[in-house]
């Protein structure tokens, strides 16, 4: 008889034991699910300032663009040196930095 006690009683701490397991595994899917949801609410974010800073980067090319064709200096994106027009007698002029060296655009 005291068997058949022990028994009803172990399967009883079986039941909770199992019962409170599946609650945690409840819980930790709802929080994967909410931490995914913040992961791609992250990536969303990183792709739209990628966006705004290669547009920004293309403005401030054209900027320096125009401002180094009407005489003035541009700053070069590479390397942040000075951007100017380069008038040449034989070849064609250019917009080019005269830190790196690369041509923005020629006439």
């Amino acid at each position: 008889m005291d068997d058949t006690v022990e028994d009803s009683v172990d399967g009883e701490g079986e039941a909770t034991e199992e019962a409170t397991a599946e609650d945690d595994v409840v819980i930790d899917l709802e929080a994967a699910e909410e931490q995914e949801a913040a992961v791609e609410q992250l990536r969303e974010t990183v792709e739209e300032q990628r966006e705004q800073i290669d547009e920004l980067n293309d403005l401030l090319l054209d900027l320096s663009s125009r401002a180094a064709h009407s005489g003035g200096m541009g700053v070069c994106p590479d390397c942040h040196g000075p951007v100017t027009r380069i008038r040449r007698w034989i070849r064609t002029s250019t917009i080019e930095c005269t830190r790196c060296g690369r041509v923005f655009h020629e006439y």
